[in-house]
């Protein structure tokens, strides 16, 4: 049985990166985790330094369903 194609958008400080290949995943929940693992590793290597980052990757199904979506917002208060 294959497994299901999601596709991980990402919008980065207002600017859209759209997926458009697709990752196959076992299921959601899969797909949550691959979600939250792609805004760790943009947080942990793609950051300004200074200022405000806001991430978010929303996860289309097949069908072009958003089925999640997951945001991260950093901001330096220094």
């Amino acid at each position: 049985m294959a497994m299901p194609l999601f596709f991980f958008d990402l919008l980065e400080n207002g600017q859209p990166v759209p997926d458009e290949d697709g990752t196959q995943v076992i299921d959601i929940e899969q797909a949550r985790v691959e979600a939250l693992r792609t805004l760790g590793n943009i947080a942990k290597n793609e950051l300004t330094k200074s200022g405000q980052d806001d991430l978010q990757v929303s996860v289309r199904d097949e069908n072009g369903q958003v089925v999640l979506t997951v945001s991260l917002l950093v901001e330096r208060r220094a």
